[in-house]
């Protein structure tokens, strides 16, 4: 394929592939940047690719491109809510032990015993998989839902007690 016709294929599909990765994103911004990266990627590939199958080429490439951004985003979402637990537990002053104490007592006993063996025992995630025979992966799940679970307790126990 000839990089004369890249022009040509930016203007057909453009519309199409942003639209398809407005749907996974649901940010505008992201799926400009994925869109434009999707393209380069394709004007750098171009020579190689197919002419019959530039297409999917390019909406395949677009849909991995948009997996990476969801990573991204995932894991910067786990780390906020990671910071955010952290700073509760970690705060020493006695009404905010009470606090966490309780909303701690709200979660299961899996759930608590979890974050007790990471922020109170300070234990890392292979530790923790040691210590509940289970893999570094089901660690990750689990803190990533008993932390979901204890922000949710700590911001209703602040609404409740106007803390």
């Amino acid at each position: 394929m000839k990089k004369s016709k890249f022009k040509a294929i930016l203007k057909a599909e453009n519309k199409k592939i942003f639209n398809y990765l407005l749907k996974i994103l649901r940010h505008r911004e992201d799926a400009e940047d994925v869109l434009q990266e999707t393209f380069i990627a394709f004007y750098h590939k171009m020579e190689n690719v197919d002419a019959k199958s530039y297409r999917s080429y390019l909406f395949t490439t677009a849909y991995h491109k948009a997996l990476n951004v969801v990573k991204v985003r995932k894991k910067r979402e786990k780390t906020a809510e990671l910071d955010y637990v952290a700073e509760e537990v970690a705060e020493d002053n006695s009404s905010k032990n009470t606090m966490i104490k309780k909303c701690l007592q709200q979660l299961s006993m899996e759930d608590a015993f979890i974050i007790e063996l990471q922020f109170y025992q300070k234990m890392n995630y292979k530790e923790i998989a040691k210590t509940l025979e289970c893999t570094v992966s089901a660690v990750d799940s689990r803190l990533v839902r008993a932390k979901r679970k204890l922000k949710k307790n700590i911001l209703q126990y602040k609404i409740e007690n106007d803390v």
